[in-house]
């Protein structure tokens, strides 16, 4: 793999999850973690983190919820199975939406939902501190259908060590994204805002910032 050239992005990183995900979880703090030791039934993927990621590379405190859950709570993308997950993150905000909408429509069309309705999406920003592997213009690992040859490539670089892998956004042309394959390749991330997307039965047609929610 030494062979393999590597880039370090300069942008800042964007990643969106849905608000259904707590943006504070067991891994923000000692208390926390206790809390999660006792939820084990519900989530035990998280507390047992030491099956995704290495105890050298875990990360804990305000700030890494977000990077560890990704690992933990993985589902099948570009570049890993739905085994052990990745942090997704784009170069804008606009490219996050876009990459995330896309996988959403495709599950919410799977499970044939069909009423209008509206999401509303957390973002998170951080830095790339450590060199992914730039896999950019291999026209392999890019394909908008099938994700073989690139889960197959993630994982090689996973078993390497690789710290994550830059290419181009297929669902925002134009724009570049990252999977980062270890919590050390980013810096602690911190909310930059709520979003919201609508579902028009078929496809999301459209999105709008919003500010952070306020109690009634």
């Amino acid at each position: 793999m030494a062979d393999w050239p590597r880039e370090h992005p300069q942008w800042t990183h964007h990643r969106v999850i849905h608000t259904k995900h707590p943006p504070i979880d067991l891994f923000e703090s000692p208390e926390h973690m206790l809390l999660g030791e006792l939820e084990s039934a519900t989530s035990d993927r998280a507390v047992h983190w030491h099956h995704f990621v290495n105890k050298a590379d875990a990360r804990f405190g305000p700030g890494w919820s977000p990077v560890m859950a990704a690992f933990c709570y993985g589902r099948e993308a570009r570049f890993n199975t739905g085994e052990r997950g990745a942090y997704y993150a784009a170069d804008s905000v606009s490219t996050a939406l876009r990459e995330w909408a896309h996988h959403t429509a495709r599950a919410w069309r799977q499970f044939g939902f069909s009423q209008e309705v509206s999401a509303t999406v957390r973002c998170y920003t951080g830095v790339i501190v450590e060199p992914p592997v730039d896999v950019r213009g291999d026209t392999t690992v890019h394909d908008p259908d099938s994700y073989t040859a690139s889960q197959n490539l993630g994982a090689r670089l996973t078993a390497a060590g690789e710290f994550g892998i830059l290419y181009e956004s297929v669902r925002d042309p134009g724009h570049e994204a990252v999977a980062l394959l270890r919590p050390p390749a980013t810096t602690p991330v911190t909310q930059a805002g709520l979003y919201v997307l609508r579902w028009d039965g078929d496809q999301f047609i459209e999105y709008a910032y919003t500010e952070e929610f306020k109690t009634l």
